[in-house]
């Protein structure tokens, strides 16, 4: 086992100085380093070439020594190159601002888009992302359900084929009555919808979606993920003027009460976009797109083809070894409406389907939780011992035939290597902000815990990528979409619930305008 130095990024949608969960970690755990008052977005973990954690022993990056080490024999990729890479990055981020909304493409779309565009698309990997909540964590991940997309969209949902059916409390203002087969299709009308948001889908997208539901399409049938997929192309294509109008009475209805499927938490969502990314279309996603809040100790995880975006918070995440990223909106950065629309898998799910479960390991590994998400390029294990610092027994991780890191963030103790027969052959004092690389095949043990310890590691049994073969081409300037100069000013009803500290609309103009460093990436590789 290897102590590490590791990588952090500044970021701009970071938490600034040691507000930053990411700083003081990186402080506690980097001795040379001082904290400045600047954003610290994500603590780095791995051999990734834009961030590799390197050694500390002998200064040597991580992947070279893996690859010269003689436990790599135990890697089925040792062989190829003089750099090996581990199939994950783990990383801890603080986020204060909205990331960019974007998607990942899937393996074999990522070797086409790096044939075709190497300067967007650096590599020919994946990057599947899971993301465990240290604080209360907000992201959108995932198109809504149907029937919330429908309530949204005109106040209009198809809820039951059965005359017996008793509706949602919600959906009382009127009802609408068909026959479908010999059964009753009980429609019910809200006023609670937002017409903007049919507009920019398209009105006649809009009503394919609705038509199939009410034929009784489920909504992960093919059919309705295409309408669903028109409907998305359409809004990527708005005319910047109509949008402008769209967002006016978004604001507007907002202002008036108008809620949909939404909650009063999402709507301040949406206009902290609103203030960070004036006038960009990303500000209607979380109309489309599942908000959801984990509390600490909930998991997420999401594959490729799933927009998605980070809003704030911290968390342990573990990605794909790649910089692969398809982004939609909220970015200065590149949007490729191509590469975006064909990527999107057009799943409409409820957010409780993006959770995964922890699972208490057995003894003598009870203290151990394991998130396995559908993935085989990491999985995450949270380690929690409680004081002790004469230990009866010591405390085992599981020996796993794969390379490993782990990152303590809380507690102090030891930790020791042991042979076949349980002897020692290394010990190490370990504290908040250590970071250990375990070798493959390698048993470890706490042996003493003066304070409770929390750690997470995170592994595969996966290959990793080839980055050596990878050429890094400068990008060219970002410019910018042009801001809307003035935005409306909407008054809080009084009976609104929102939380005191959302200013509920702006007035913005040219002056007032936050400023982008386009030096500076705005969205990093997330």
């Amino acid at each position: 086992m290897e102590r590490l130095d590791c990588h952090c990024n500044n970021y701009q949608w970071g938490k600034t100085g040691a507000e930053s969960e990411v700083a003081r970690l990186f402080a506690a755990g980097h001795p040379d380093f001082v904290i400045e008052k600047k954003p610290y977005s994500e603590l780095w973990m791995g051999t990734h070439p834009d961030g590799p954690a390197r050694v500390r022993s002998i200064g040597r990056k991580l992947s070279t020594h893996i690859a010269t080490s003689e436990s790599s024999r135990k890697l089925s990729n040792n062989n190829r190159r003089d750099n090996v890479h581990l199939p994950f990055i783990m990383k801890v981020m603080s986020i204060d601002r909205t990331l960019s909304i974007q998607a990942h493409p899937t393996k074999e779309q990522a070797v086409r888009l790096h044939a075709r565009d190497p300067v967007n698309y650096p590599d020919e990997h994946h990057k599947p992302e899971l993301a465990y909540a240290l604080t209360q964590f907000e992201l959108l991940c995932g198109f809504r359900p149907a029937k919330e997309m429908l309530e949204n969209l005109e106040g209009f949902v198809c809820v039951s084929y059965f005359p017996d059916f008793i509706p949602d409390p919600i959906f009382r203002t009127g009802a609408k009555h068909g026959s479908t087969k010999g059964c009753t299709l009980c429609v019910y009308i809200s006023p609670q919808a937002f017409p903007p948001l049919r507009r920019l889908f398209g009105t006649g997208n809009c009503d394919k979606l609705r038509n199939l539901v009410c034929a009784g399409f489920e909504q992960t049938h093919l059919k309705c993920r295409i309408a669903l997929a028109e409907m998305f192309k359409r809004m990527m294509d708005v005319d910047a003027e109509d949008l402008r109008e769209m967002l006016f009475e978004l604001f507007e209805l907002l202002g008036n009460g108008v809620r949909g499927a939404l909650r009063d938490d999402t709507v301040a969502v949406i206009m902290k976009m609103a203030r960070d990314f004036p006038g960009d279309v990303g500000i209607f996603a979380p109309l489309y797109l599942n908000h959801m809040v984990l509390a600490p100790g909930e998991c997420c995880y999401y594959a490729a083809e799933e927009l998605h975006a980070y809003l704030s918070g911290e968390c342990v995440e573990c990605v794909g070894c790649s910089n692969n990223t398809i982004r939609a909106a909220c970015t200065p950065k590149y949007i490729d409406r191509e590469a975006l629309i064909d990527c999107l898998n057009y799943r409409m799910t409820p957010p409780e389907e993006y959770l995964v479960p922890a699972v208490a390991l057995p003894a003598p590994h009870s203290h151990v939780e394991e998130y396995a998400p559908d993935c085989k390029d990491f999985q995450l294990h949270r380690i929690q011992i409680a004081a002790s610092p004469s230990m009866d027994e010591p405390k085992p991780l599981p020996v796993l035939e794969c390379a490993s890191i782990t990152v303590f963030v809380a507690g102090s103790g030891v930790i020791a290597e042991v042979d076949e027969n349980d002897q020692e052959v290394k010990r190490q004092a370990v504290t908040r902000g250590d970071i250990i690389y375990i070798p493959p095949g390698r048993s470890v043990q706490v042996v003493s815990c003066s304070v409770a310890l929390e750690a997470y590691r995170t592994f595969s049994y996966e290959d990793g990528p080839d980055h050596d073969s990878r050429t890094v081409v400068q990008k060219a300037p970002v410019i910018a979409p042009l801001p809307i100069k003035k935005m409306p000013i909407v008054q809080v009803p009084a009976t609104t619930t929102l939380p005191a500290k959302v200013k509920f609309g702006l007035e913005q103009d040219e002056k007032h305008m936050p400023v982008m460093d386009m030096k500076v990436d705005m969205d990093g590789v997330c």
